[in-house]
C-alpha cells in the first residue's frame, strides 16, 4: 500500500476515534499501531517500545510533574487570594479596576504554576463572585479571568512549553525567556480592554468605591511576599543559568511547601489531595506524550512532514500565506482538543514547514502556546469556559462565559498577530539574555 492511503487511513481512523468518544491518547495510539502494521507487519511492532522510551527518557520531561505539583502545592495554600487582594488594591483607582485585577493576579499566578485551569480555578472562585457583587456584567466578570488563565501555558514555567521543546528540539530555558514579553503584551492587552470598558461603559464595570490607603497597599504586599520570592527563585535560576529549568523545578516545590507550611495549609489531607492530582494530570499528559510520539513516529516514516514541507516550498506561496494555513488549522484544533494534544500532535507536522520558510523553532514555539492559549477559552471544547462556569455563582450561565471570553479571544487574536508580524518581538528577549 503506498504512503499516501495509509496517511489517509491514519488520520481518518484517528478523527474516527476521537468522535467515537475514545481518549486522545488511545485514538492516537490506536492510528499508530494500525499505521505500523500496514508500513512494517507485525514486526514493526517491536520499534514501538524504544520509539517512546528514546524520547520519554529525557531529563527535561521530569519538569512537567514537578511544576504541577509546584502548581497544585500553591493552589491549596490559599495564596490566589491574597495576590488578588494586592492586585485589587493596587489598581483600585483606574476604571474597571477589579478586572483588570483579575488579569494581573492570573498574571502572577500563571508565574507559579504552568497549567491554565489552576489559575483560572483559583483567581475566578473568589474574584468572580466579588465582580458580580460589585455589579459588573457577567460576562465581562467571567470573560477575563477565562481568558487571562490561559496565560500559564505563555508565562514561565509554562508545561505546554516544556513539551514544546522536548518535541521541537528547543531550549526550554530559552522558550521560558522567549514567553515573558509576550505573556506580558497580552495581559496588558487584555487589562486595556477591560480599561475602555470601564470608561466607555461604566456600567459594566462599575468603579470600586472602596477607598484604600497606601498603608493597606503595602500591607497586601506584604502577604504575598514569599510568593515574589519563589517567583525570583525559580525564573531568576533559569535565567542567570544557575539550573537548569527541571533543578528550577524541584527548587520551585521545596519553596511552595515552605509557603504552604507557614501558612498551615499542609494537613494529611490536603496533602493526598496534592499528591493524587499531581499523579492523575502528569499521568495524563504523559500518556498523550507517549502516544504522540508513536503517532509522530509513524507520520516520519511515511514521510508526511518532509513531503508536506515540500509540497508547500513548491506551490511559491508567500510566507503569510502559509502561516495563515497553519494558524488556522491550529485555531480548529484549539475548539477540539486539549492544549497538549495540539502541541504533540501538530509539531511535527508544522515544524518543518516553518523552518523551511527561515522562521526560527524558537518563535513557532511562542505563537504557538498563544494559539493554544485562544483555544482554551474558544468554544465548544475550551477547558477554561467550563471550569469558569464550575466557580461561578449559580446564576452564572455557561452562555455569560461564553459571550465574555470572545472579545479577549479577539484581543489575544490581535496580539498573536503583532508577534507573526514582527518575530523579532519575541526574540528580542532571549537574544538580548544570550
Amino acid at each position: 500500500m503506498d504512503s499516501v492511503s495509509i496517511t489517509i487511513i491514519l488520520i481518518s481512523g484517528f478523527l474516527l476515534l476521537l468522535f467515537l468518544g475514545m481518549p486522545v491518547f488511545g485514538a492516537l495510539g490506536s492510528a499508530s499501531v494500525v499505521g505500523i502494521l500496514l508500513i512494517q507487519g507485525a514486526r514493526g511492532l517491536g520499534a514501538v517500545p524504544g520509539v517512546i522510551y528514546d524520547r520519554l527518557a529525557v531529563f527535561p520531561l521530569v519538569a512537567v510533574p514537578l511544576f504541577i505539583l509546584m502548581g497544585e502545592i500553591i493552589f491549596h495554600s490559599g495564596i490566589g487570594a491574597d495576590i488578588f487582594t494586592a492586585t485589587n488594591r493596587w489598581l483600585n483607582r483606574l476604571p474597571g479596576s477589579m478586572g483588570m485585577a483579575s488579569v494581573a493576579a492570573c498574571a502572577i499566578f500563571s508565574a507559579l504554576c504552568g497549567v491554565s485551569v489552576a489559575g483560572a480555578a483559583t483567581i475566578g472562585s473568589f474574584a468572580i463572585p466579588e465582580m458580580i457583587k460589585r455589579n459588573y456584567n457577567r460576562s465581562l466578570a467571567t470573560g477575563c479571568v477565562a481568558a487571562s488563565g490561559g496565560l500559564a501555558l505563555l508565562i514561565p514555567p509554562s508545561v505546554a512549553l516544556i513539551l514544546y521543546g522536548v518535541v521541537g528540539d528547543e531550549s526550554v530555558g530559552r522558550l521560558f525567556i522567549a514567553g515573558i514579553l509576550p505573556g506580558v503584551v497580552l495581559a496588558a492587552m487584555m487589562m486595556g480592554y477591560i480599561f475602555l470598558i470601564g470608561i466607555f461603559y461604566p456600567e459594566a464595570a462599575p468603579k470600586n468605591p472602596d477607598q484604600v490607603t497606601w498603608k493597606m497597599r503595602l500591607e497586601s504586599l506584604v502577604r504575598i511576599w514569599p510568593v515574589m520570592v519563589l517567583i525570583l527563585l525559580v525564573l531568576g535560576s533559569i535565567y542567570k543559568g544557575i539550573a537548569t529549568p527541571t533543578e528550577a523545578a524541584a527548587v520551585g516545590c521545596v519553596g511552595a511547601l515552605v509557603i504552604a507550611g507557614i501558612r498551615k495549609q499542609l494537613s494529611w489531607q490536603t496533602v493526598k489531595t496534592i499528591l493524587r492530582s499531581t499523579v492523575s494530570t502528569s499521568t495524563m499528559i504523559m500518556l498523550i506524550f507517549a502516544s504522540a510520539l508513536l503517532f509522530g513516529y509513524v507520520l516520519t516514516r511515511l514521510q508526511v512532514p518532509q513531503e508536506l514541507a515540500a509540497f508547500v516550498t513548491s506551490l511559491k506561496l508567500p510566507n503569510w500565506a502559509v502561516l495563515v494555513c497553519i494558524f488556522s488549522v491550529l485555531y480548529l484544533m484549539g475548539m477540539f482538543m486539549d492544549v497538549v494534544s495540539v502541541i504533540l500532535i501538530s509539531t511535527p507536522i508544522f515544524l518543518p514547514i516553518v523552518l523551511s520558510m527561515g522562521y526560527s523553532s524558537l518563535w513557532f514555539g511562542i505563537v504557538m502556546a498563544i494559539t493554544c492559549e485562544i483555544g482554551t477559552e474558544t468554544p465548544p471544547v475550551g477547558l477554561n469556559l467550563f471550569v469558569i462556569k464550575g466557580v461561578s455563582p449559580p446564576e452564572v450561565s455557561l452562555m455569560d462565559v461564553i459571550r465574555g471570553s470572545i472579545p479577549f479571544a479577539v484581543v489575544e487574536t490581535l496580539g498573536l498577530l503583532i508577534f507573526i508580524v514582527f518575530p523579532d518581538l519575541v526574540l528580542w528577549l532571549p537574544n538580548l539574555l544570550k
